[in-house]
């Protein structure tokens, strides 16, 4: 998917604004009209309302009240329906997906703050996205799959166990000056 100049989005004040890494993710999906998505951490919306625009039915979710209130803003700004919900993870998510797109918090760090909730993904950078993965297969249709941002600052262990239940396949890399972002596909075993 490409970035479309036609959507417009508003960056919010304590908000996870799109960078590099929301272009990246953006990039390698490839959604279907129809589809099912759901968009965990949906920060300004950049990813659900491309996907919506693509004819997906899109979900986008946030633990930042401030995410789901910039995520409906720019949703009605562009005239795109995508529903929006507060949610810590999957938690007060019902229902199950084709695609679960994530751009988890993946930073080293133990900050505990309503912003670093957006970045500090533990003391390995992994916390946040194993939390997730856990939970996501309940919500995947039969055949469905996650796509995932991943970074060269999470540990490299502790990522390698985290992904292990999953079949995986790269689906673009980006390197930036301090660090290498990938996308990968996660589909569970037959």
């Amino acid at each position: 998917m490409r970035l479309d100049r036609g959507i417009i989005i508003k960056e919010c004040e304590g908000v996870y604004p799109p960078r590099e890494d929301s272009h990246l993710l953006l990039d390698c999906l490839d959604v279907r009209k129809g589809e099912r998505v759901l968009e965990m951490g949906c920060g300004s919306g950049i990813i659900s309302l491309h996907c919506a625009k693509a004819g997906a039915l899109v979900t986008a979710v946030d633990i930042n009240p401030k995410a789901v209130s910039c995520t409906k803003m720019n949703a009605q700004s562009n005239r795109l329906e995508v529903e929006v919900l507060l949610s810590d993870l999957l938690l007060d998510v019902q229902g199950s997906f084709d695609t679960l797109v994530f751009n988890p918090p993946y930073l080293p760090s133990e900050e505990k703050g309503e912003i670093e909730a957006s970045w500090a993904g533990g003391e390995d950078g992994v916390r946040v996205l194993e939390r997730f993965l856990r939970e996501a297969p309940s919500h995947m249709n039969r055949g469905g799959n996650v796509v995932v941002l991943l970074s060269s600052l999470m540990r490299d262990a502790s990522l390698s166990c985290v992904l292990s239940s999953f079949r995986r396949r790269r689906l673009g890399q980006s390197k930036l000056f301090f660090e290498e972002l990938w996308v990968e596909e996660l589909t569970l075993p037959a």
